[in-house]
């Protein structure tokens, strides 16, 4: 799925709604959302970087890396690889090449539910990439026949299901995935709760009595 793609059920642009994602605090997301909150134990392990992009999605049914460079080579940018590892949490199918591959092809980042590798290079300021994951391994997939692997079907990491052309959001907090529309019902709530939040802090902070300044039903 193009992020040009045409306006979702709540009107905006998929490329506006991807910018205006991009702006919001994500936990700010958490006051009007109850899904598509993957599972904390998947973390940030890459660039600490914000990660907004459009799933591309691969269903890895054994750790062959040839199926893994096929969803690469297909990869659009502002994308974000999202690989089901199957429920396999020992063979990482990601790594420095891997990084470099998805950065060569524009992509936006990748979400994993299962481990990575080179954790150096992932981090590496200058060619590192947002990369969300449930751990580190040294132990790697292995040069297949490359029919190890489904892509663009739906997937399940971390709890959530993941279509292709979900939005994925990303950040040190956690990762948020759900279709266009469910984020673009909420985006302009969170942008008006970021913009209150500043003064709020202030006030608190400012020594103002609790009981005038939070909601207590």
């Amino acid at each position: 799925m193009s992020v040009t793609a045409a306006p979702d059920q709540a009107g905006l642009a998929h490329g506006e709604l991807l910018e205006r994602l991009r702006r919001v605090d994500l936990p700010t997301l958490g006051h009007f959302l109850e899904e598509g909150f993957v599972d904390s134990a998947v973390r940030r392990l890459g660039r600490p970087r914000r990660m907004v992009g459009t799933a591309a999605t691969l269903a890895l049914d054994a750790p062959d890396a040839v199926a893994v460079n096929r969803a690469l080579v297909a990869l659009r940018p502002g994308e974000v690889l999202v690989v089901d590892m199957r429920g396999d949490h020992t063979h990482a199918p990601i790594g420095a090449v891997t990084v470099a591959a998805v950065r060569a092809r524009g992509a936006a980042g990748i979400l994993v539910d299962g481990v990575v590798t080179d954790v150096d290079a992932l981090t590496d300021p200058a060619f590192g990439l947002p990369v969300h994951a449930r751990g580190t391994s040294c132990l790697t997939t292995k040069r297949l026949d490359g029919r190890g692997g489904r892509h663009q079907v739906p997937v399940d990491i971390g709890g959530v299901r993941i279509a292709p052309g979900d939005i994925v959001l990303g950040d040190a907090n956690g990762v948020i995935a759900l279709p266009p529309a469910a984020l673009a019902a909420v985006v302009h709530g969170a942008e008006l709760s970021d913009a209150a939040e500043p003064e709020l802090l202030r006030r608190i902070r400012a020594g103002e009595d609790l009981r005038t300044l939070l909601h207590l039903g």
